[in-house]
């Protein structure tokens, strides 16, 4: 964790010597009348090179998070009364009980809307479903990540949204993004997506493909602070000194206690690529995928991303839930209770790892703000519940402060059963919505459309610009 000061080298003089007659003041005073004269701010490392491009304007950041085999919407021994939907009593509230798993996201409940009364394709299939669950229900168009990477779009020309896949292809390539009929393949290495991420993405504030600087503070202002020490006296360039010699050790004391991450830190992953797939370093590796994502969405270089934790019927043991069962045979309840409660919740806190990467990154278009206030997260599974292998009542979470368009209630959170919108009958759900329509919602919430056949109208009072 770092900070890169921002130096208005016009106004140093000026401030320098208003520092030098204030002999009593603290080194956060002066840290605050730094800031408040706009010479120093804390950025991140490319903050100069990002301040360049910083509009002060919002742009829409959308992530995709999407895990293997269900969120437990069924009971160890049923199908309903499951883990997962929050408890209400209300079709559209923000009154509602977190669930065993909902809890572990508590901590981002008033940005959260909880979606129920979603089908995905036929309700059944199995495993075929991570075929359909970003696309049309018909399971024959582009996914929504890739549609919406095509219109908001990064600094990185050459990626359209980042892919990241830990241990997404064990056994199987099994993967849920699409263009058109062509399956496409995640990263499953957080070296390689590094390199993706970051390919012509300057990281410095100097030429692309740089080492990361970690030069002295006042570097950039080297020559003025020497023209000033010149005509002044003895005294006085003492003085300067010591206020100088303060406000570097206030960045040090920043940097110490502040539990904040700057972005465009471009730490590259270093996992020997005999582990990406172990289950030992399951954990380190899905941690770091995330890390490269985030990083790069604060540097600029996509706006839309697409984390595929694992694959249906996931097959890489989680050490901390069971030493060798893997975790679709948790969820298939071949296990015990605990096995199958941890499992989900294992999938759980590497989504509210993400939000937490997300809250603590700058966003790159709004200086001040971090990069979850202008982010929606859309996490969800390819089915709903692993045991019975269906795809009825899907979990679907839609987190996030995404600019202000997210109808997430007045800062409880929110709870909106979708079912009597439902333009579809099933035979357990009654009526259930279609979960292309909040593909096809979300598509004209950041300016764009789907095109695909069948019901897309949007889904009334989730985002307030349609």
């Amino acid at each position: 964790m770092s900070y890169v000061w921002r130096l208005d080298l016009g106004k140093l003089s000026l401030i320098s010597l208003k520092l030098v007659t204030r002999m009593t003041t603290t080194r956060r005073q002066i840290l605050k009348s730094l800031m408040a004269t706009g010479i120093a701010a804390p950025l991140s490392l490319g903050g100069m090179a990002r301040l360049a491009y910083a509009t002060g304007n919002p742009k829409l950041k959308v992530v995709f998070a999407v895990i293997p085999d269900g969120l437990a919407v069924d009971a160890y021994a049923g199908y309903t009364n499951g883990l997962w939907f929050p408890q209400a009593n209300a079709l559209d509230t923000d009154q509602f009980t977190l669930n065993e798993l909902s809890k572990e996201l508590a901590a981002y409940r008033s940005q959260s809307l909880y979606l129920k009364g979603l089908l995905l394709s036929s309700g059944t299939g199995g495993h075929n479903a991570w075929q359909y669950i970003l696309r049309d229900s018909a399971g024959s168009k582009t996914s929504i990540d890739l549609i919406l990477g095509e219109q908001l779009r990064g600094s990185n020309t050459t990626l359209k949204r980042i892919y990241a896949g830990p241990h997404a292809t064990v056994g199987a390539q099994w993967n849920i993004s699409y263009s058109g009929n062509t399956k496409l393949i995640p990263e499953i290495n957080p070296n390689l997506l590094f390199e993706q991420v970051y390919s012509g993405i300057n990281t410095n504030g100097g030429s692309s493909g740089g080492s990361i600087s970690r030069a002295h503070l006042f570097d950039p202002a080297n020559t003025q602070i020497q023209a000033l020490r010149s005509v002044l006296g003895t005294a006085e360039r003492a003085k300067l000194d010591t206020h100088l010699d303060a406000v570097e050790q206030v960045k040090y004391d920043l940097e110490q206690q502040v539990p904040v991450a700057s972005g465009c830190i471009a730490e590259v992953p270093a996992f020997n690529t005999n582990v990406i797939n172990s289950a030992d370093y399951r954990d380190e590796v899905t941690h770091a995928h995330i890390d490269v994502l985030v990083g790069g969405m604060s540097c600029g270089a996509s706006r839309v991303a697409t984390l595929q934790i694992g694959r249906s019927a996931d097959q890489v043991v989680l050490k901390s839930v069971s030493a060798s069962r893997n975790p679709h045979d948790c969820a298939h309840r071949y296990g015990d209770v605990a096995e199958w409660r941890e499992s989900r919740r294992w999938y759980v806190q590497r989504a509210r790892y993400l939000l937490d990467q997300l809250a603590r990154y700058p966003d790159p278009d709004v200086p001040g703000d971090n990069l979850l206030q202008h982010t929606l997260v859309v996490f969800t599974s390819e089915m709903a519940d692993g045991a019975p292998e269906h795809m009825q009542d899907m979990p679907m979470l839609l987190v996030g402060g995404a600019s202000g368009l997210l109808k997430s209630g007045s800062g409880n959170g929110r709870f909106y059963d979708l079912t009597p919108l439902g333009e579809r009958s099933h035979w357990k759900m009654g009526t259930a919505v279609d979960v292309q329509r909040v593909w096809a919602t979300l598509a004209r919430a950041a300016g764009t459309d789907v095109p695909y056949s069948g019901d897309i109208s949007t889904i009334p009072n989730v985002f307030g610009n349609v």
